[in-house]
């Protein structure tokens, strides 16, 4: 039961990943309003409901409410309001809201008028979202104004144009704006969501109208090449994009961050939905820098073929893998069922090749055994894949169902993480009702995590099993259930990642992973760097058979039952 290598995946990191859970069933994650209205949802300006109507027309009422909710995140709705206006209901649902609008400077309290339930206009919209903000609505534009409606409409003129500035809104054609358009719900978020980031934004940001300066120049270099390079029906669009992601990417500096082309960004989906087609290895970069096998999976192609721990490989099919990054690596190692994979890898100074059978590969998330006379149910977890909570829900129903089972030992040692919603699912189980799961930080909010399930074992004896590969959502896992004292850590300080990556999709199926957030246990405490601190250290020692930290999990465990 020793474990001796790290189960590293190409999944090394926690990912909160929008593609795997909708806020509403009618925005779906490629859809261009998800990421404003997911924002205002998680800020509690949008109930969670199951679907969210983005097509209807919504009231300036409703707007307004939108706009309170957001600027004043604890406001809760009072009694007895008094509105100036000739056109408002004292009872109305929407009055403690406009009263609360007045005090934020949203609207005025010398209007005669409100119109509560008129339709909502862009026009309209882009006044109250400036007024929300404190910004200023200009009165005058200086500049060549392209589109048709705005320059006949010099009132408004300047208000659409720093609009468009700041990117709150787009023209509906080249020479139209659209400016007396109704809004939808959709476009109301995201006016919004676009609104408040510019208001967030650091001062040093360029003016609003130097805004967007930098992509312009992008554009400028895509068209440049696409009309004067004179092989210019040689340039392959896709290839022009990729590398231009890429680069933006590499840029950052970011290991967590990467660019996954359509084959890449498959291979990763592969890994998290639990099966894949390839030889059968856990793939990662070793302390030189290498594409190396950790360690082939228990009767795969690769254990088969005799490949082994440590194997370092330096070609695929003949292609030298210098320059490589892990994604590309596996994608050419990973293959169709029944297809044969030439290895050349490096082993003890000398070079040889292998030729492996790919399969079809289920990986498993967990495994799990009752030792110690069946008084103990010891879990292994190696991953945090979609599959992980529901495998652990079979394994709390038979610590339920049983008399024997006084403890559980869940060991993550080696486990580089996967699904946050994964981790969040299995303390469903163990944390109690309303607990705190895990903060996550991003720029412009931080929200809270909370246990909606029913806590089966929050009262059972567990210890934690963890060492200096246990990292992300592993992390979160073992940091919840020590912040709270439900279970005891043991092992050694775990690797220290507490950043948050998003995958995003696009349309041809490539993606774009990015940090976007770290996360903080319940406690508040920040890992990057720093790890989960066992509450007792034991070092396992490589060149005996014993597995020392498992068997003072044993010992630890049975002084709780």
């Amino acid at each position: 039961m020793k474990k001796l290598f790290a189960s590293v995946l190409l999944s090394v990191l926690l990912i909160s990943n929008y593609g795997n859970a909708y806020a509403y069933d009618d925005i779906p994650n490629d859809s261009e309003y998800f990421y404003a209205i997911e924002y205002l949802r998680r800020n509690d300006v949008f109930q969670d409901t199951k679907n969210f109507n983005p097509d209807i027309i919504i009231s300036k009422a409703e707007f307004i409410k939108y706009l309170v909710l957001l600027n004043s995140p604890k406001y809760s709705p009072v009694e007895n309001v008094k509105l100036p206006y000739e056109d408002t209901s004292d009872n109305g649902w929407y009055a403690p809201y406009f009263a609360e609008a007045i005090k934020l400077g949203i609207i005025s309290d010398r209007e005669l008028k409100m119109e509560p339930y008129k339709k909502l206009t862009l026009i309209d919209a882009l006044q109250l979202v400036f007024q929300s903000q404190s910004i200023p609505i200009p009165k005058v534009y200086k500049g060549d104004i392209p589109y048709l409606d705005a320059k006949r409409n010099e009132t408004f003129a300047p208000l659409i144009m720093r609009a468009l500035s700041f990117g709150l809104i787009e023209p509906q054609k080249t020479d139209y704006v659209g400016m007396y358009r109704r809004v939808t719900r959709a476009e109301a978020a995201r006016i919004i969501y676009k609104m408040d980031l510019v208001n967030l934004t650091p001062a040093s940001k360029p003016e609003a109208e130097s805004f967007d300066l930098y992509l312009q120049k992008i554009i400028s270099s895509w068209e440049i090449i696409n009309s004067g390079y004179i092989n210019r029906d040689d340039i392959s669009q896709s290839e022009l994009s990729d590398a231009a992601i890429s680069a933006m990417v590499d840029v950052l500096n970011d290991p967590y961050s990467a660019y996954l082309d359509p084959a890449q960004n498959s291979a990763f989906s592969d890994d998290l939905d639990g099966e894949i087609e390839g030889i059968g290895a856990f793939i990662g970069i070793n302390e030189n820098n290498q594409i190396a096998i950790i360690a082939p999976i228990k009767n795969s192609p690769a254990e088969i073929a005799g490949i082994l721990p440590g194997d370092i490989i330096t070609k695929v099919d003949g292609v030298d893998l210098t320059d490589k990054t892990l994604y590309e690596a596996v994608n050419l190692i990973k293959g169709p069922r029944g297809s044969t994979v030439k290895l050349t890898i490096k082993r003890n100074g000398g070079n040889k090749v292998v030729e492996v059978v790919r399969d079809v590969i289920t990986i498993d998330s967990m495994d799990y055994e009752t030792i110690s006379n069946n008084q103990i149910m010891y879990v292994d977890l190696d991953q945090f894949n979609q599959n992980a909570p529901s495998e652990f829900g079979d394994i709390v129903d038979i610590i339920q169902n049983s008399r024997e089972i006084k403890g559980l030992i869940i060991d993550v040692r080696d486990n580089p993480g996967g699904l946050l919603d994964s981790a969040i699912g299995i303390l469903n189980y163990l944390l109690k009702p309303g607990a705190e799961s895990v903060t996550i930080q991003y720029n412009y909010f931080k929200y809270a995590q909370f246990s909606t399930g029913k806590g089966e074992l929050s009262d059972f004896p567990i210890v934690i099993l963890v060492n200096e590969n246990s990292a992300s959502a592993s992390e979160i896992l073992a940091g919840a259930l020590q912040d709270f004292g439900l279970a005891k850590v043991i092992g050694v300080r775990s690797f220290g990642k507490g950043s948050v990556q998003e995958v995003n999709y696009f349309i041809d199926n490539s993606s774009l992973k990015l940090t976007v957030a770290k996360w903080l246990t319940p406690l508040k405490q920040d890992i990057e760097e720093n790890g989960i601190v066992p509450d007792i250290k034991v070092v396992d020692v490589a060149s005996t058979k014993t597995d020392e930290q498992l068997e003072r999990a044993i010992v630890e465990l049975k002084k709780m039952f």
